[in-house]
């Protein structure tokens, strides 16, 4: 096992409970045991991610929701380290039984020699031509439901000490284990309230009060509060209520703890055990990206139907709570014909011109960028043109909207465009990826069938800057009637 370093770019910097300290000071926390075993972890703070899911035209799209939580700076490093000695432990039990190419989200797979880590673009590439080396065949995929909010905490401990070769967890690991599983929270906004941060910031002409932030994000302390603050205010005392939520129930995780995605993994080793061994004893394929399932079988859709359902009933022997979303889930059918694949969906909402797999849509004979994935990006690049075409319009409040055109650097907004919704690498190399690199690269990795997606993106700087000029039209046009 090699050892564990902080870099400096690993230090969190984010306001929280606790002090900033230095890498050093970090790694001497994490790697004493008699200090993890006393340690007081802080609540994870946590806000709500929500946006609207892609549907087709006529449809209404269901409002999503992701909480985000994160970790106090010391508790962090600690995770962190618990997850590295965790590690080098659980890819072994990995070779031990054959799932190395199976489980794919949260390890660094390698590629080529010399090529760098293999992302979700190389898996679902993976995926697609075993399709086609198969032959007529059914792809099944599963998706679990609440996957980290579902995780039995007894049957994670068992597989913590399996991993550790161990009948009882040392004083050190169980104690991440309890701040892992009987974890508190508190909702940021509530946080930033009590200490003076977030509140009522101006009145509508109508009289309605509009809270925000009362102080730009740089300008919050790092450290948000005194442990005596922290006491008084967040924890309560009989004049403030505590805002404090601890999960008592018997299972969950919180997904964004650095340690919860390798745990989340080593939950399910013997369920992907019994799943590859079903698709390896029909001469197909298993693969499991998080909580994305998928099966590869030779046959036609009632084997498929089969294997679904046989999946579907075991879930739950893998802990109570999990269960696979009917939603997300399909079964479909590869024939070919000649030279030409033909493709069906047999059971299932998803997938209805082709898979749809870790971003991609595959219909036997073309691979595409999935059209919600284009959506969402249009849609988050229509907030950004409004928010900055309105910016503009307020601080030039006399300048027309082809002046302000004149002024806006366009290309500094097709950068902003950073993160990719389907993409969740942990790579260091992948993280300044922008949709555009991103595109490009998954049309050279995926080939000739991979044709489609530079026709997917061809007009994409058209209708960003087109999008742009519509906003700049618009703000000024509210302008001028607020004006009036």
């Amino acid at each position: 096992m090699g050892d564990w370093r902080l870099r400096p770019r690993d230090l969190k910097s984010y306001p929280h409970f606790d002090p900033q300290i230095s890498a050093a000071e970090a790694e001497k926390l994490a790697k004493d045991p008699k200090q993890v075993a006393e340690h007081k972890f802080y609540p994870f703070m946590r806000y709500i991610v929500r946006w609207t899911r892609f549907a087709e035209k006529g449809e209404k799209g269901d409002v999503k929701e992701r909480p985000i939580r994160y970790a106090a700076r010391r508790d962090a490093y600690i995770f962190a380290y618990y997850r590295h000695l965790l590690s080098d432990r659980y890819e072994l039990a990995l070779l031990e039984l054959g799932l190395s190419a199976s489980v794919l989200a949260y390890r660094r797979i390698l590629g080529k020699p010399g090529a760098s880590g293999k992302c979700n673009i190389n898996f679902a590439h993976d995926a697609f031509l075993k399709i086609r080396e198969i032959g007529d065949c059914c792809a099944i995929a599963l998706d679990i439901s609440a996957f980290f909010e579902s995780l039995d905490h007894q049957r994670l401990k068992a597989i913590w000490c399996r991993l550790l070769d161990m009948k009882k967890l040392p004083p050190d690991h169980f104690r991440v284990f309890e701040a892992i599983t009987r974890y508190a929270v508190v909702d940021k906004q509530k946080v930033y309230e009590r200490l003076g941060h977030f509140g009522p910031k101006r009145t509508t002409k109508s009289g309605k009060l509009i809270s925000g932030y009362l102080k730009p994000y740089k300008d919050i302390p790092k450290q948000l509060c005194t442990g005596k603050i922290f006491q008084e205010k967040i924890a309560g005392n009989p004049k403030n209520k505590s805002i404090i939520e601890t999960n008592y129930k018997p299972f969950g995780i919180p997904q964004g703890a650095p340690i919860s995605d390798l745990l989340a993994n080593a939950y399910l080793l013997d369920f992907d055990v019994a799943v590859a061994e079903i698709a390896t004893k029909l001469g197909g394929a298993y693969c499991r990206y998080s909580d994305d399932i998928l099966i590869l079988i030779p046959g036609d859709a009632t084997a498929g139907i089969a294997v679904e359902e046989k999946v579907r009933n075991l879930m739950p022997s893998f802990g109570e709570k999990l269960v696979i979303k009917e939603k997300k889930s399909c079964v479909v059918v590869y024939n070919k014909i000649g030279d030409t694949w033909v493709y069906k969906r047999v059971k299932g909402e998803q997938s209805k011109n082709g898979l749809e797999y870790l971003g991609f849509r595959f219909d036997g004979n073309r691979i595409y960028i999935r059209n919600s994935t284009i959506q969402n990006l249009y849609r988050k690049m229509t907030r950004t043109a409004r928010r900055e075409a309105n910016a503009m319009a307020r601080r030039y409040p006399n300048k027309s909207a082809t002046q302000l055109r004149a002024l806006y650097s366009y290309e500094a907004f097709m950068k902003q465009f950073g993160r990719v919704e389907d993409f969740y690498e942990m790579q260091d190399d992948y993280r300044t990826w922008t949709f555009w690199t991103y595109a490009n690269r998954a049309a050279t990795t995926l080939g000739k069938m991979g044709a489609p997606i530079r026709r997917q993106l061809r007009r994409q700087r058209d209708i960003m800057r087109s999008k742009l000029d519509d906003e700049f039209d618009r703000a000024v046009a509210r302008r001028e009637k607020k004006n009036i």
